[in-house]
C-alpha cells in the first residue's frame, strides 16, 4: 500500500515556538533545532498513527527569511550523501517588510491568547500548504496530515479534507506555546515532543572558525601593541639642566 502520512510544518509556527521554549527554558538559548531529528521523532513516537511510514516532510518558509531560519533551526545539507531522508524545505510567498521586527515585539509584550489576533508577517505560506493538502486530499493521496501550526486559519482546510477522509494530526514542539483550542477541536490527535526528549534536538550554535597560525599570531600582537601604554619618544637629546641660579643679576647692587 503507497504511504499516505504526510508531515506539514509551517515554518513561522515553528520558529515562534522554538523562540518561546528558549524564554521558557534558559537551557535552550543560543542552540537551534535540528530538523531532522524533529521529524525522526515523530516516527519513533507517533507509531499508533502512522504506522512507522509517511511520504513526505514538508517545512514551508517565506522567501527572503533564510536568516530567520538558519538562527533556529538546523537544515541538512542537501549536498551531504544520505542526509536528506524524504524532507522538503518550500520556500514560498514572500516575508512582509520589517515582520521580524513585529514578531518579537508581538511575542515579547502582548499575552499569548491574543497573539493570534495580530496581523500575519508574511503571506501567502498557508494558502500553498491549504492547495498541496488539497490536491492529495482529492486524488485519496492522504490518509493522514500531520501538521504543526497554531493559526486559526487551517480551521477551513481541516474541515475540508476531513470530508476527503483525511485524518488531522496537530503536533508541536512544546508546551511552552499554549494550543489554539479551536484548532484542536478540528483535529483527530494532538501531540507534543516530551521535554525530556527535547534535549536531543538542538544543537548549539556553530563555532566561529579559528584563524590560521600566522594570522591568529598577527591579531595577538596588534591586540598586544593597542593594550601596551606606548609613549612616543622625542628623538630630540634632553636639554642638559640651566645653571641660572649661578649667574647673578645685574639689577641687584652689590653691598
Amino acid at each position: 500500500m503507497m504511504e499516505a502520512n504526510y508531515f506539514f510544518i509551517d515554518g513561522s509556527a515553528l520558529m515562534a515556538q522554538v523562540r518561546q521554549l528558549q524564554r521558557a527554558q534558559p537551557v535552550f538559548r543560543n542552540r537551534r533545532l535540528c530538523a531532522r531529528s524533529f521529524v525522526d521523532f515523530q516516527m519513533r513516537s507517533l507509531t499508533d498513527l502512522h504506522a512507522g511510514s509517511y511520504k513526505r516532510a514538508t517545512f514551508y518558509f517565506a522567501n527572503g527569511d533564510d536568516a530567520n531560519v538558519n538562527e533556529y533551526l538546523v537544515i541538512p545539507d542537501h549536498n551531504t550523501p544520505g542526509i536528506i531522508r524524504d524532507l522538503h524545505f518550500k520556500f514560498c510567498g514572500h516575508k512582509l517588510k520589517k515582520s521580524a521586527e513585529f514578531d518579537k515585539f508581538v511575542e515579547d509584550n502582548v499575552p499569548l491568547k491574543f497573539q493570534s489576533r495580530f496581523s500575519k508577517s508574511e503571506k501567502g505560506i498557508d494558502i500553498e500548504m491549504c492547495c498541496d493538502a488539497l490536491r492529495l486530499a482529492s486524488a485519496a493521496r492522504l490518509e493522514r496530515l500531520f501538521i504543526l501550526t497554531n493559526d486559526g486559519d487551517f480551521i477551513p482546510l481541516c474541515r475540508t479534507i476531513k470530508e476527503f477522509g483525511t485524518n488531522i494530526s496537530i503536533i508541536h514542539l512544546s508546551n511552552a506555546n499554549p494550543p489554539n483550542s479551536e484548532l484542536l477541536r478540528e483535529a483527530d490527535s494532538y501531540d507534543v515532543v516530551p521535554d525530556a526528549m527535547l534535549n536531543h534536538m538542538f544543537l548549539p550554535l556553530p563555532a566561529e572558525p579559528e584563524l590560521p597560525f600566522d594570522d591568529a599570531q598577527n591579531e595577538a600582537e596588534l591586540n598586544d601593541a593597542v593594550q601596551t601604554d606606548q609613549i612616543p619618544q622625542s628623538e630630540k637629546p634632553d636639554a642638559e639642566p640651566s645653571d641660572l641660579g649661578s649667574v647673578a643679576d645685574p639689577s641687584v647692587e652689590e653691598g
